[in-house]
């Protein structure tokens, strides 16, 4: 049996959050795998700068989260 999987936030949240997502995918003219797997095949420098965004944002994310928010 496969455990229950619990969201602590509200419906509103949620929400909140896939319209953000939605909006910096049409921003971002595609999402984190298109720039990161088919954008760099095709070196294309708009999918380069993406991804080497997106990638410094989680890593500089990670560390707050880590090592300088209390939980």
């Amino acid at each position: 049996q496969m455990p229950e999987v619990q969201v602590p936030v509200s419906r509103a949240v949620l929400i909140a959050g896939g319209l953000l997502v939605g909006i910096g995918v049409t921003f971002g003219a595609g999402n984190t795998s298109g720039h990161g797997v088919c954008g760099m095949a095709n070196l294309s420098r708009r999918s380069i700068v993406a991804t080497l965004l997106f990638m410094g944002t989680a890593m500089v994310t990670v560390y707050v989260v880590r090592h300088v928010v209390q939980w």
